[in-house]
């Protein structure tokens, strides 16, 4: 096996999607998986089969055209901004999308009834050249531009009011790209952040960081150049390493034993559904990202840091560091769980996020109180 098939391999795990030269031989493949099917009981949670209470187009400023679906009452109090990771779509929030609606923010007393407190409208849009939004003519997106796409999202979701954002992985950078880009809009209406298994600047912290996550890589240039030229090639290699790449993927994406394989179904469906040379033409932009600067404006943001401890992809020190350089952040690292873990541990996941709201909720009011006591 060349060194080069071995390197698209492994650098399909920055992206999310794992070449099939992580194991080795079909009918080892196969009884791998039959075994870990065979171990796991299943559990189907309608993945993909949530009905929105809206869902539009927002046409970003190039005119790439960004599907968006929203949840909750439009006169709802608080409007939550969600932007997903690379190679998935906003299918990757469903336990959110469960978990956070209703009175309460989803939440159950201990009687067994919803707690009291203020609705949500959910907003989710799948990130351009994913999902069901278009690609643009640039061929190498930048997490600046990406910035961008959000900023258009919110101006046509919710052009004023109070507004969290909630960012995974490529969609975390993006929220940290905008803060860089409109600090006027964090100060003045973002009362919530959420940067869940993401990355202030790409930080070689980790085995496959050292190797792969460094932009003068070679190697990552050689893939990335491959990726594009033949995407076509290797998406044909897809199909008949299927077996390979969905126990990698269920490898590097989670990292608890009893992860149903529906789950897993679900995250392959979504990588498999992002096509190689999208994944190559992010590669420039996401392994050169460097916001570190933008971090100063979310200082005194109630703002929430999570990552699973077992993260492969973005490992818990660059989360870490964020959270360092955001004093009274909340910082949750969620036992043995993986770079999905508001898939893999959404109870634990959510619970955070319920209390990054109500932290929110009051952080709006007293911004509204110190407003009146200036303007008397």
């Amino acid at each position: 096996m060349s060194v080069l098939a071995k390197s698209l391999g492994i650098a399909g795990v920055v992206g999310g999607v794992i070449g099939a030269t992580v194991l080795t031989g079909k009918t080892a493949q196969r009884a791998a998986l039959k075994r870990y099917r065979s171990a796991i009981t299943d559990a189907d949670d309608g993945y993909d089969r949530l009905s929105p209470d809206r869902e539009y187009s927002v046409v970003a400023t190039d005119g790439v055209v960004l599907h968006v679906e929203e949840d909750g009452p439009l006169n709802a109090p608080l409007t939550v901004i969600f932007a997903h990771g690379w190679a998935l779509r906003l299918g990757s929030w469903h336990y959110q999308r469960l978990g956070l609606a209703g009175r309460g923010f989803g939440a159950v007393s201990a009687t067994g009834k919803p707690s009291r407190g203020p609705q949500v409208r959910m907003v989710f849009y799948d990130q351009r050249s994913h999902g069901k939004s278009t690609r643009g003519a640039n061929p190498h997106p930048t997490i600046e531009q990406l910035a961008s796409d959000l900023s258009d999202v919110i101006k046509t979701a919710s052009p004023d009011g109070p507004i969290v954002i909630i960012g995974h992985s490529m969609g975390g950078m993006a929220t940290l790209g905008l803060a860089g880009s409109d600090p006027d809009l964090f100060a003045e209406r973002v009362i919530g952040i959420g940067l869940l298994s993401t990355a202030a600047t790409q930080v070689p912290s980790s085995d496959v960081g050292r190797i792969f996550l460094s932009r003068g890589n070679p190697v990552v240039k050689v893939v990335a150049f491959t990726a594009t030229r033949y995407s076509k090639m290797l998406e044909r290699t897809r199909a008949s390493t299927r077996d390979a790449v969905w126990l990698a993927t269920r490898l590097i994406g989670f990292a608890r034993k009893d992860v149903p394989a529906a789950l897993v179904d679900y995250l392959d469906d979504m990588l498999s559904g992002t096509p190689i040379e999208v994944i190559a033409d992010f590669v420039p932009g996401v392994l050169a990202h460097d916001q570190s600067a933008a971090l100063p404006a979310m200082v005194g943001i109630p703002t929430l840091v999570l990552c699973g401890d077992a993260d492969r992809i973005t490992p818990p020190a660059q989360s870490a560091f964020i959270a360092a350089a955001l004093p009274g952040a909340e910082y949750v690292l969620v036992d043995t769980a993986g770079h999905l873990a508001m898939m893999e541990a959404p109870e634990e996941t959510n619970d955070a996020l319920r209390r990054l709201l109500r932290r929110a909720v009051a952080f709006a009011a007293e911004r509204r109180d110190r407003a009146v006591s200036s303007s008397a």
